[in-house]
């Protein structure tokens, strides 16, 4: 599979071995090596074998983190399973079924039994479009889906809830989510489970969740990721602060665990708002941060594609753009930097994480044991000029393991 994205050669690849090759359960069509440290449970069925590469699903591994420094083999077996099913070839004809299915809310992906439900808490920006791709182009691995549901709940938990009712009434038995609601959250989860549902999330704070709130919790290591913050602050500063952090949605979990694990490592934070994701809410923070006078050297954040509004708040203040951390890539905070350079950090957008939760609730409403939680890495690396792809919109996230075609269709259609 070709995917979009900057070489990271830059960053290091590790040692690699040509000589281990797995099985990859292939559902249809032309498949390129992946590649896995363990084979694939054959759970889904499968019309043919294929030996794959393990330095095929390295290539896919670094695309994932955006670096060169982590093995496959040292990450959980679920998230080398999910990567490899990422690196199958898909054929023309999935390809046009995975971008119709991404423009509707509900689709037939294949003659399987089993619904896969996708209960977003927000559809309304690039990552979560391009997270809805991922999930699609997942399912198309699995050949006991038959249908595909998506809801958006456009940041209201009522709304929320209600969709998770929707689809257990809708007959899905694997079901998909982020949760940002936090504990508000628990109860609709618990339910869907006891309906008979599979229910998986990605990223979000889930690990003080009761058990029967999920199958599986994907997500990457939020107090590491906390840390790995303050020490990028120390890296780009030379101080540990003071800075300003910027939340996503007011209250959000996953913001709130981070935040504490910087407090933890010393970090001196004088300033806190919320920007719910969009680019006039990341003005707005950014213009009370200027005008609160607070001595911010550093702003950490956890979505790229608005980091823009910051840099253009400054820049209309007269004030230097301090250093800004973020979780997640945008080409178009990389190209404005690119233009006039400062400190910014980035990591990979981690779309694909939501294929591990469509693997995980696939599998566990197969009747497979699944592991209850999946914790990966997610690496910061500092952005450069090489970053910027002048070839490529402004909204493209950075390697999100979608292939060229439906990312430049994506996009278009955006």
């Amino acid at each position: 599979m070709s995917f979009i994205g900057r070489s990271i050669v830059r960053r290091g690849w590790p040692g690699l071995t040509a000589a281990v090759l797995v099985v990859l359960v292939a559902g249809c069509g032309a498949v390129k090596p992946g590649g896995s440290a363990a084979p694939v449970p054959a759970g889904a069925g499968s019309a043919s074998e294929v030996s794959v590469p393990e330095d095929e699903l390295q290539k896919t591994v670094d695309q994932a983190l955006s670096t060169g420094d982590i093995k496959a083999s040292t990450l959980p077996p679920l998230m080398r399973d999910a990567l490899a099913r990422a690196s199958r070839t898909l054929t023309p004809a999935q390809i046009d079924k995975a971008y119709e299915c991404w423009k509707a809310t509900s689709c037939t992906l294949g003659n399987g039994p089993l619904t896969l439900g996708q209960a977003d808490p927000f559809g309304g920006n690039t990552w979560r479009q391009f997270t809805k791709m991922n999930v699609i182009l997942q399912a198309l691995t699995h050949p006991e889906i038959g249908k595909y549901i998506y809801t958006d709940a456009n940041l209201d938990l009522a709304t929320y809830q209600a969709n998770l009712r929707t689809l257990t009434a809708q007959g899905a038995k694997a079901i998909i989510t982020i949760n940002e609601f936090g504990p508000a959250a628990y109860t609709a989860l618990a339910t869907a489970r006891r309906q008979g549902a599979a229910v998986s999330t990605y990223l979000g704070d889930m690990e003080n969740a009761p058990a029967n709130a999920y199958t599986t919790r994907v997500q990457y290591d939020l107090c590491a990721t906390g840390k790995a913050m303050a020490e990028t602050v120390q890296k780009a500063v030379a101080a540990k602060g003071p800075i300003a952090y910027f939340d996503g949605l007011a209250g959000n979990p996953q913001d709130a665990k981070v935040k504490a694990c910087v407090a933890d490592a010393g970090v001196d934070t004088v300033f806190n708002e919320a920007t719910d994701y969009t680019a006039a809410g990341t003005q707005r923070a950014a213009s009370a941060l200027i005008a609160s006078g607070k001595p911010a050297k550093a702003i950490l954040y956890s979505y790229a594609n608005t980091v823009p509004s910051i840099v253009n708040a400054y820049r209309a203040a007269g004030k230097d753009v301090p250093a800004i951390i973020t979780t997640t890539e945008s080409n178009a905070a990389a190209c404005q930097r690119a233009e006039k350079p400062y400190p910014l950090f980035f990591t990979n957008s981690a779309n694909w994480s939501a294929r591990i939760a469509v693997d995980a609730s696939v599998r566990a409403a197969g009747g497979e044991k699944v592991a209850d939680s999946v914790v990966f890495p997610l690496p910061f690396f500092e952005v450069t000029d090489s970053d910027c792809d002048k070839s490529k919109p402004a909204e493209y996230p950075g390697p999100a393991l979608v292939p060229d075609v439906l990312t430049d269709k994506m996009l278009a259609a955006r």
